[in-house]
């Protein structure tokens, strides 16, 4: 797994990069069988109605040109890349029960025949 890190002067914030890439190596093993370069970017904004905040952003880049995509903002940047990174594991969990369900419905019609 790859993973490149951008944004503002956050992004050079060696505890931050230390955070994404050890959550990164995490992920990566937790779906060993599933290769993906991720992107990890990192800036701070200010909301009228929020105030500041910091947004992480997460591009994964699957095999067959698949992407997901997970925003996150928080106050904190640890909070925002947490949250980002917890987001992307639900989405490529659900992913991989989607495709393990096609597959099993293609063994089934395999089966029968049809």
């Amino acid at each position: 797994m790859s993973v490149r890190i951008t944004g503002d002067t956050l992004a050079l914030d060696r505890k931050l990069n230390r955070r994404i890439n050890r959550l990164a190596a995490d992920l990566g093993q937790s779906a060993p069988d599933q290769p993906l370069d991720l992107q990890a970017r990192i800036a701070e904004e200010f909301d009228q109605l929020r105030g500041h905040r910091v947004r992480c952003e997460l591009v994964a880049t699957l095999p067959g040109k698949r992407q997901i995509i997970v925003r996150e903002a928080q106050k904190k940047a640890e909070d925002a890349i947490d949250a980002a990174f917890g987001g992307l594991r639900t989405k490529l969990r659900r992913l991989r029960i989607r495709s393990l369900s096609k597959a099993g419905a293609a063994d089934d019609l395999r089966a029968t025949g049809t």
